[in-house]
């Protein structure tokens, strides 16, 4: 229907991005599909096979173990179904279900790589941070040691170096460490369980292991303050003897008695929780003691390992003997120690990992910049519902960071787009000819576009604007079967035919291939 005459039609307004995600347009998706590429090539020379999985996932399978920093952040979908279905927040869960559910088994230890998108929320005091972004990582499931996790650094470390990054720093932690004391603490497991998800929302909003500090301080005040209510759902053994006296001397003591309860069972109830808050706050003074001056624990290996022996090995023998041969195999797999940085204080994952845990820092000019991180994850398996050796361990790299730093270390970046040949012919004959020369270049595993009208000067801004290396210019008014090609990175032109261009083309498909 035409519009009346002498009226504009109505402006529609813009539709923008969702807040958090980007587009990639052409030239990025080339950039961001070739440093993919690179990435998951690497991990395949390492024996790491790609697979893929749904981003439709079940939001249980992140609500059972993945942490608050996590779960918090789900893209929840609604439905009519009853089933609870999320975006994935991150590909690990995703993969260690479709382990527990292969059929025939894999044979272990099983390496695997993907790569593809994840979703997370963010509060709106976070607007920097993507709510949509790529992951490309690794998981090695069924087997644990020193080898297994210091392979997985390796190879994160030297993917990275692969890609252009440089300068790189190993940052080391072991939230095992942690665990162990509070399992040797004497302190209830509820307990315990509390004080690993207080330090877990605290690692999700930033924090470091020091933050338990206000969590065991959170928790001795409701030893000494907690209501009659709270020491319910406390079962203790209590002397059975009552005093008849008692009851007497607490309605002396206090008049005003409130509730049902006789005297003497309010005053046991009392010592109850006078003895339980004092046995209790003892081991928790202990426990925050121990991991505050872990928290402060961080440098060179060789200075934390002394420290370690020195100051933890009794407390937590088995975590220190893990650290001290995970560096020693860091080694012996060729990794500089120099670029190791143990930091006991690293709280990262902790509820989701279960024993080390690392991420990799790169200096850009505006300061370091965390593009990988990962660890060992063992029970998550058996988590999910599965008798299958439930040991593993894994690391992802994410792709706009690793991009960003790569651009901000004014390295190359690799791109997915061919070689390129931009075929300018005019109409009629030429034409035909140069939709056969631009079919002979494809044929050869290069780029061709095709395209008319473009002379002098035009061409080289044209080639660059489709990113073509070179151009071939067809006729002209003198000579129509005329071949020229330009090349763009020299600036130079010259006679060819179309035998020389087919054959530049091959050695240019050939060199692209190996």
């Amino acid at each position: 229907m035409s519009q009346p005459s002498g009226r504009r039609p109505a402006q529609e307004t813009s539709i923008p991005l969702v807040k958090g995600t980007l587009d990639h347009l052409p030239v990025d998706h080339a950039r961001f599909a070739g440093l993919e590429a690179l990435v998951l090539d690497r991990f395949a020379r390492a024996g790491y096979d790609r697979l893929s999985t749904p981003i439709l996932e079940p939001v249980d399978l992140h609500e059972r173990k993945s942490g608050a920093g996590i779960v918090s952040k789900l893209f929840e979908l609604g439905g009519q179904s009853s089933a609870r279905v999320c975006l994935r927040p991150e590909l690990t869960a995703g993969i260690v279900r479709a382990y527990t559910e292969a059929d025939p088994a894999p044979a272990l230890p099983w390496r695997v790589s993907h790569a593809g998108p994840a979703f997370r929320r963010e509060s709106a005091g976070r607007s920097d941070r993507l709510r949509e972004f790529h992951q490309v990582g690794v998981e090695r499931l069924g087997d644990s040691g020193p080898m297994a996790d210091a392979e997985v650094i390796w190879l994160a470390d030297w993917t990275l170096a692969e890609a252009g990054v440089k300068d790189a720093t190993i940052r080391l932690g072991h939230v095992g460490l942690t665990l162990e004391i509070l399992d040797r603490s004497g302190l209830p497991p509820a307990a315990q369980a509390a004080l690993v998800e207080m330090l877990s929302e605290a690692a999700a909003d930033g924090g470091d292991l020091g933050s338990i500090g206000r969590g065991l301080d959170h928790f001795a005040e409701w030893l000494r303050q907690g209501s009659e209510s709270d020491l319910d759902e406390i079962a203790l053994p209590l002397p059975g003897a009552d005093d008849g006296g008692i009851d007497r001397l607490f309605r002396t003591l206090v008049p005003v008695i409130t509730g049902r309860r006789p005297g003497h069972e309010i005053i046991h109830r009392l010592r109850r929780k006078w003895d339980l808050g004092h046995s209790w706050l003892a081991g928790l003074g202990r426990v925050r003691d121990q991991i505050r001056d872990l928290a402060e624990l961080r440098g060179p290996a060789d200075a934390v390992l002394d420290r370690l022996a020195r100051d933890f090995e009794a407390l937590a023998p088995d975590s220190v003997a893990s650290i001290r041969s995970l560096v020693r195999s860091l080694e012996q797999h060729g990794l500089d120690l120099s670029r190791l940085e143990l930091d006991l204080g690293f709280g990262r994952g902790i509820g989701f990992y279960s024993q080390m845990i690392f991420e990799i820092l790169v200096p850009t000019p505006e300061g370091p910049v965390e593009v990988c991180g990962g660890g060992r994850y063992d029970g998550l398996a058996r988590v999910f519902g599965s008798d299958r050796d439930d040991r593993g361990v894994g690391f992802a790299f994410g792709l706009e960071r690793l991009d960003s730093v790569l651009f901000a270390q004014g390295a190359d970046r690799p791109s997915t787009r061919p070689p390129t040949f931009l075929v300018i012919a005019g109409a009629g004959e030429p034409l035909n000819l140069g939709a056969s020369i631009a079919g002979s270049i494809r044929a050869q595993g290069c780029r061709a576009i095709l395209e008319s009208g473009w002379r002098g000067p035009a061409i080289a801004h044209r080639a660059d604007a489709v990113g073509a290396n070179w151009s071939v210019e067809l006729g002209g008014p003198a000579d129509p079967s005329r071949l020229i090609l330009h090349e763009h990175s020299s600036r130079t032109s010259r006679p060819t035919t179309v035998e020389g261009l087919v054959a530049l083309a091959a050695s240019i498909g050939r060199e692209v291939k190996s």
